[in-house]
């Protein structure tokens, strides 16, 4: 039986590449791109397909900064997959900082130039959209939009006796993401998936450009791994390429009460998002 791998923000970058390395190293995997552009993916589909004729290469068109594009998605892949093996939430942004000119000037003539200048301290600002579910871009893209779609496809991810491995990719909201999810709740009146009863393994949260982390952790067994270590990549000075430990600077209770507030989150905006539904 294929193994399923589900990869988000595939079309370019990090995913892209992810997802030819993934090909190499199994290439009757059953890859599935999930990407905002549906141009774009299908060129991408076509191009893997080609060099990797045995595998199975489908896409579903979602995009993480829009809860109803989640959930469409989310219905799309239940009805499409019986489980996913492998899920990479490798979809992000960030804005591009831009010189405060404001600050500039008034920094120039304070007994702070030098330290502004040395550190660059309130010189460069980032302006964060708010989306349409009146949340900010960045966190709803790297992090709310893809909670979301975890929390939608539990039924895929919830296996007693071979768990589905959650890798966090991107380095944008690498230290965002330790969030609990042992204890996956579907807030729709359904019975939660409990602990005791399931095992989501939130593996590990690979914060480096290159990939070849997540291509290493694709290996590994969940028991191996610690959740709250980041596993990087890294190259020696002869250009061997091989992957290091760091543990994250958060405990578990920090990470338990981030992951309660999401899910308060997350039925605020359930609740918005029905109703706002029903008026129209």
């Amino acid at each position: 039986m294929r193994k399923a791998v589900l990869v988000t923000g595939a079309s370019s970058g990090v995913g892209l590449a992810l997802c030819k390395r993934l090909l190499e190293e199994d290439h009757e995997l059953h890859l599935c791109l999930a990407c905002r552009n549906r141009s774009k993916a299908e060129a991408v589909r076509a191009a893997l397909l080609a060099s990797h004729p045995l595998a199975e290469v489908s896409i579903v068109q979602v995009d993480v900064s829009d809860l109803q594009s989640v959930f469409r998605a989310s219905q799309e892949l239940r009805q499409r997959f019986q489980r996913l093996d492998y899920v990479y939430l490798n979809a992000g942004i960030m804005p591009n900082p831009q010189l405060n000119i404001k600050a500039l000037f008034s920094g120039l003539f304070s007994r702070k130039v030098i330290h502004m200048f040395s550190t660059a301290e309130g010189l460069l600002t980032q302006e964060d959209q708010i989306t349409a579910d009146g949340l900010q871009e960045v966190f709803e893209t790297n992090v709310f939009g893809h909670f979301i779609l975890i929390q939608e496809l539990a039924p895929l991810l919830c296996h007693s006796d071979s768990p589905s491995q959650l890798i966090w990719t991107s380095s944008r909201n690498a230290r965002k993401s330790n969030f609990c999810l042992e204890d996956i709740q579907h807030s729709r009146g359904q019975e939660p998936y409990s602990s005791s009863k399931y095992a989501v393994d939130l593996l590990s949260v690979a914060v480096n450009r290159n990939f070849n982390s997540r291509v290493w952790l694709f290996h590994q067994k969940p028991e191996s791994l610690n959740p709250l270590t980041k596993y990087l990549s890294a190259t020696t000075g002869f250009g061997s390429n091989y992957v290091m430990t760091q543990k994250m600077d958060l405990d578990e209770d920090t990470a338990e009460k981030f992951y309660q507030n999401l899910l308060e989150l997350e039925k605020h905006v359930r609740a918005t998002i029905q109703k706002r539904n029903h008026q129209s």
